[in-house]
């Protein structure tokens, strides 16, 4: 019965369209791991919304790391897994249905520290400004190369949960902020 109840929950985070999120390749969700992490009613609120910003999350616990991963966590998202290799292309996609101008980065985090592995792959001075009739294509839609060798890559995203690609959106107006993790490996 539990696994029908997450799976439906999961299935409406899908579906729901929030202020922003990673679409492809498929961002970490949360799941019963986050739910003893963080909370039934902070999961609940982020699987009533797939968009919703860190700030709304509702009542974490103090065990919650809401600034990695939004407080998802790679247990509940090892079927995800992404195999990339070094200078391959990545193609992403991003869902943002209300805009808030502001920076965002796209990075490889390094999971035990939540710090930058290198410097970010992608950066934005300005993204997803509301201000403009339509947004530009490259913000929901664009691509990152993961580092060659010689960049620590190779040896730090070895296992499931290691590092993510991390996509960083903060809406300076709104002061909310956005946060998708793609869960990967290096192919050896």
């Amino acid at each position: 019965m539990a696994k029908v109840v997450v799976f439906s929950a999961l299935a409406l985070a899908a579906a729901v369209s929030g202020h922003g999120n990673i679409t492809s390749p498929p961002a970490r969700l949360p799941g019963p791991a986050m739910v003893e992490a963080c909370g039934q009613a902070a999961v609940d609120s982020v699987l009533a919304d797939g968009g919703l910003p860190i700030e709304s999350v509702v009542d974490p616990a103090s065990s919650c790391n809401l600034f990695f991963c939004r407080g998802a966590l790679v247990q509940d998202n090892l079927d995800l897994v992404q195999t990339f290799a070094l200078g391959e292309t990545v193609n992403l996609t991003a869902d943002i249905p209300i805009p808030h101008e502001g920076p965002a980065n796209v990075s490889i985090v390094l999971a035990a520290t939540n710090e930058i592995l290198g410097e970010p792959l992608l950066v934005f001075d300005s993204y997803a400004d509301e201000r403009l009739a339509e947004l530009p294509a490259n913000n929901t839609a664009f691509s990152i190369t993961i580092p060659d060798a010689g960049n620590g890559v190779e040896e730090e995203c070895v296992e499931p949960g290691d590092c993510v690609l991390q996509w960083f959106w903060f809406g300076t107006g709104a002061q909310q902020t956005y946060e998708s993790c793609i869960d990967f490996v290096i192919a050896t």
